[in-house]
Parts: structure tokens; sequence; C-alpha cells
């Protein structure tokens, strides 16, 4: 054997050494491109099942919130209807206990609309006559004073006042009498507010011995 041969001989043995460095090596990369590849791939699909997860967790989430907010806005309206309902009630209430009160007083005036009408003329008549004997009583009905006053009630006109005649506020003795015709206050009315309890009673003349 000579050097060349020898030589020769370990290049190619060398180069096939080489040869299969080379091809393992290129096995050893596919093997890996494709495990990344799979690896990757996997991913992918774990990644979009996490995106269809939390696309439905939030479409879920939002139709709660809607369905939330549908209630709540339905508790509002119903809270809302129960304060204009009890508003309307207690509307009511006051009307119907205003209009018993007023009921009350009606009835309670006219049992003594007659001693109402009469006494403040019958008072002033003792007051311009001292020496009748009823002097003495006329203090006896100053709680009827009281009374009327506590009712809310006024008096239409004072005994033998003389006033203009008015078809709304008094009573006439006499049918022929005109709107504005000057009268004398005989009996006193009364009236609540704009209600008139009954009409001032009145006549173109002063009863005898009485002095306007």
């Amino acid at each position: 054997m000579n050097l060349a041969w020898i030589f020769s001989g370990g290049l190619a043995a060398a180069l096939v050494s080489l040869g299969v460095l080379y091809w393992r090596s290129h096995l050893a990369a596919q093997d890996t491109q494709s495990a990344l590849q799979h690896d990757l791939e996997t991913l992918k699909q774990t990644s979009q099942q996490i995106q269809r997860d939390l696309e439905k967790q939030l479409q879920e989430t939002s139709e709660t919130l809607q369905t939330r907010q549908r209630e709540k806005a339905n508790l509002e309206d119903q809270v809302e209807a129960l304060k204009q309902q009890c508003l309307r009630l207690r509307s009511s209430l006051e009307q119907q206990t205003t209009q018993v009160q007023q009921d009350t007083q009606v009835a309670a005036f006219q049992q003594v609309q007659m001693l109402l009408t009469q006494y403040p003329s019958v008072r002033r008549m003792v007051e311009g006559k001292p020496d009748l004997p009823a002097r003495n009583l006329v203090a006896m009905f100053t709680p009827l004073d009281n009374l009327v006053q506590f009712w809310g009630c006024q008096a239409i006109g004072t005994p033998w006042e003389l006033a203009a005649y008015d078809p709304q506020l008094h009573q006439a003795d006499s049918s022929d009498l005109q709107p504005g015709e000057p009268i004398y206050i005989r009996f006193v009315g009364y009236r609540q507010g704009d209600r008139i309890l009954i009409p001032a009673k009145v006549s173109r003349t002063l009863p005898a011995g009485a002095t306007a």
C-alpha cells in the first residue's frame, strides 16, 4: 500500500461519515420542524378554542347584563308606578277628609243656622237698648262666634247694614229687588270660602224701631 491509496481511502470514509452526519442532522431538523409545526398547530387550535370560549362567555355576560338592565328598568317602572299610586291615594284621602270635614260642618251648621243668623240681630237690638233684660244674656253667646271662626266661616254683612243688593249673597223679601239696589241686612248670612252656606236676608227697609 502506498500513501496515496491510504489517504484516498480515509478521505472517502470521512466523506461517508460526513454524509451520514449530514443526513442525520437533516432528519433531526425535519423532525424538529415537524414537531414545531405540530406544536404550533396545537397552540393555534388551543388559541382559537380559548377565543371561542371567551366570545361565548362575553355573549352570555352581555345577555345577562341586558336581562338585568331590563329587570332593573321594570323594577324602576314599578316603583314609580307605586309612588304615583301612593300620591293619588294620598291626594284622594286628603280630598275625602276635607270633604267629610266640610260636610260635617255643613250638617252641624244646618242644625244651628237659625240661631246663628238671628243671634247677631238680637245682639244688635240689645246693644242699642241697654235697658232690655236680655242684655246680660249676650255674653253667653260668645262661643257661637268662636264656633263660626273655628269652622272657617265668614258672616255675610252685619245686622242693619246698608249694602248693595247681590242675588248671589242676599235673599230678598221682595221679588222686584234689582242688583245693586240699596238694601238693609235684616239677618246675616254665612259663607265658607266661595261656598254660600246661607244667604243674608235683606229688605229695602229696617225693622220697626231699628236704626242703621
